[in-house]
């Protein structure tokens, strides 16, 4: 095994970063090494520990993060206790009990067909018979867990890996709705080139995007609204308005 890949072993020996398609890991490595200058072959042992110390970092932040427990998510999957899973994901147990709202916000739209992009275990709380649900993320083991839950529950549709700072790589289907959940400010420090990028590369109907109003430490933000945001969405002709929640604000976007 060559040193890349040998790190990349390492990396994923932490469970919350175990799901992390092979593809994610080593882009984030090389960007590491291109970024630090460095050449694996000459570094010694003690250097590489120290590189998937900082790459496990950059991964939890993107990833990782959002997994609050480590309970057995196959485990209650099999068991049929959403509830509990969903509490397993940072974002969807901040989201738990504003999903019947945000339910009713996606029912007004009436889409016969939704994709979900980063999705996490969102789909687990919105898709349901009837509707087409195209579920999308970098984590594996999630995707495992939705393509079950849909087989399950006779929803058609299909999960599957994208990453979305390569979008352009991805075959997206089209949807009536696209749901972009606090994604896009963990993508990349260039946020409006990325979201610009997703954005003209995704065919749909209604959009809704939510970010967070919470800093990482809890607080909440004296201004949540993301005006870069909303300077892209006039710019491609979009109409929007909010919805608020505890800790998110929802544009909800119509072309």
């Amino acid at each position: 095994m060559d040193i890349r890949q040998s790190a990349l072993s390492r990396i994923k020996q932490k469970k919350e970063l175990s799901g992390i398609g092979d593809s994610i890991v080593l882009g984030v490595l090389d960007s590491y090494v291109k970024r630090n200058n460095l050449s694996l072959e000459k570094l010694k042992i003690s250097d590489i520990k120290l590189i998937v110390k900082d790459i496990r970092a950059e991964l939890r932040y993107s990833t990782g993060m959002f997994q609050t427990s480590r309970k057995n998510r196959k485990k209650l999957a099999d068991s049929e206790d959403m509830d509990e899973i969903l509490k397993t994901h940072s974002s969807t147990k901040e989201r738990f009990n504003f999903y019947p709202r945000l339910k009713e916000v996606i029912n007004s739209l009436k889409p016969k067909s939704i994709l979900d992009l980063g999705c996490g275990l969102n789909p687990l709380a919105i898709a349901k018979p009837g509707v087409t649900y195209y579920a999308c993320d970098i984590n594996l083991s999630e995707l495992e867990i939705i393509r079950d839950y849909f087989k399950k529950h006779n929803i058609k549709g299909d999960a599957f890996f994208c990453d979305l700072r390569k979008i352009d790589e991805c075959s997206v289907p089209e949807a009536d709705l696209c749901l972009i959940f606090k994604v896009f400010d963990i993508l990349g420090k260039n946020d409006y080139v990325i979201a610009e990028r997703v954005l003209k590369n995704i065919t749909f109907k209604n959009l809704i995007v939510s970010f967070s109003t919470t800093t990482l430490s809890g607080k909440r933000m004296n201004k949540p609204r993301r005006i870069w945001f909303e300077k892209l969405l006039a710019n491609l002709g979009f109409k929007f308005n909010t919805v608020g929640s505890e800790n998110e604000i929802f544009y909800i976007v119509a072309r």
